[in-house]
């Protein structure tokens, strides 16, 4: 009965020992939250995120944090899934009760958990979300990094009138970023009159596109414009080949600037147009910072970082600045400063809007014996784009 006792007081002084060793840990760090996919659809674009979070976070601490603190971050994985996300996000707040949260990958994910960063007050960056439409709802505590989806297209249209192209046809996934940067594409076609000879949306998970190909072709459309990710992409232009259905241009958004389109596709990848938030090519860019985060991304991971990763490394950079700026990981404080000052980033200058939008501009890339070369815009260019696309059976 006796030991029973002090193996009880024993554990609970060993509790509270433990919980005071915790705050004391805690009082001298920043705790930064995240719900990101680590699986699921999203796992490929989303693991760049992470990558350079982490690279990030070991420098930063290498250097003694921020504002004299240890950053400890959280990630979790919300498995491409909304629902997953928002109940995540939900427990890193009220749970966990981290200082900072930083938003997770796609534009639909993001706007699910907005809502509950806009409920705790959280000022949070949203490395992942393009969608103008997630900053046209009042929300005053997402920040914005990276140009709006209705842009991802601006320079594959303008190349596409400078080519003669006059009728388009333009297809994308039936979701919210596809959706929005359709929008864009209407808008772009309108100014620059080109005739938009199809326009439709297909489910997520489709495959097979010979119907869809087949219809842009009785139309006569002489350029697809995709607002696709990567494996709807893959399989349209596929299709194009394997139907030998000829046109003047294919112009995709996420899937062909993932790095993994050029390498699994080959010669039929070559020609196309993709769009990107931002190149490793600090020759180009010029942008502060830019060669010490690529060789060092390099050095960890074997490889250059892409734009996702990218722009993650930079909504880090972002959140330090405003800490340091702010002086404090007061969230109100962190907040006011966010609203108003300026900074910059390895993927170019950042101050935003009263809605919180950061006026970043895209790059339009064309795959050129397997390398992505800039084509758009003419300013930043590397390389003249090659098109009309030869046709199939020539190649």
């Amino acid at each position: 009965m006796m030991k029973s006792i002090l193996k009880v007081v024993m554990v609970a002084v060993l509790t509270v020992v433990v919980a005071w060793a915790g705050n004391v840990w805690a009082a001298g760090q920043i705790t930064v939250g995240v719900a990101v996919s680590q699986t699921g659809r999203y796992a490929e674009p989303a693991g760049r995120f992470v990558n350079s979070w982490k690279m990030y976070v070991d420098q930063q601490n290498a250097k003694g944090g921020w504002i004299g603190k240890k950053i400890n971050l959280t990630i979790l994985d919300d498995k491409s899934d909304k629902q997953q996300s928002i109940k995540l996000f939900e427990k890193l707040i009220t749970h966990d009760k981290v200082n900072f949260t930083m938003g997770p990958y796609s534009s639909g994910i993001t706007d699910a958990v907005a809502n509950i960063i806009e409920r705790y007050k959280y000022p949070t960056m949203a490395p992942g979300a393009s969608s103008g439409v997630i900053w046209q709802k009042g929300r005053k505590y997402l920040f914005n990094i990276i140009a709006v989806a209705q842009d991802y297209q601006k320079g594959a249209l303008h190349i596409a009138k400078d080519i003669g192209v006059k009728r388009i046809a333009v297809v994308g996934e039936d979701s919210l970023f596809p959706r929005q940067t359709a929008e864009g594409v209407r808008a772009w076609a309108k100014k620059l009159g080109l005739k938009i000879v199809l326009e439709e949306s297909y489910p997520r998970k489709q495959q097979d596109f010979t119907a869809l190909l087949t219809k842009i072709k009785s139309r006569r459309a002489e350029a697809l414009i995709s607002n696709s990710y990567f494996a709807d992409a893959t399989a349209q232009i596929r299709g194009l080949r394997e139907l030998n259905i000829n046109l003047k241009m294919f112009a995709g958004t996420v899937g062909p600037a993932l790095p993994k389109f050029a390498k699994s596709l080959g010669n039929t990848a070559e020609y196309v147009l993709g769009f990107s938030q931002w190149e490793p090519k600090p020759d180009i860019l010029k942008r502060a910072g830019m060669k010490a985060y690529i060789a060092e991304y390099v050095k960890r991971y074997g490889v250059k970082p892409n734009y996702h990763a990218g722009q993650s490394y930079a909504s880090f950079q972002v959140l330090g600045a405003a800490i340091a700026a702010a002086g404090s990981i007061d969230r109100a404080k962190v907040w006011k400063t966010m609203r108003s000052f300026s900074t910059n980033t390895v993927i170019g200058p950042w101050k935003v809007d009263g809605n919180n939008l950061n006026s970043h501009e895209g790059l339009t890339f064309q795959i050129l014996k397997g390398q992505r070369k800039i084509v758009w815009p003419a300013k930043l260019a590397e390389a003249k784009y090659t098109l009309p696309m030869p046709n199939w059976k020539s190649r």
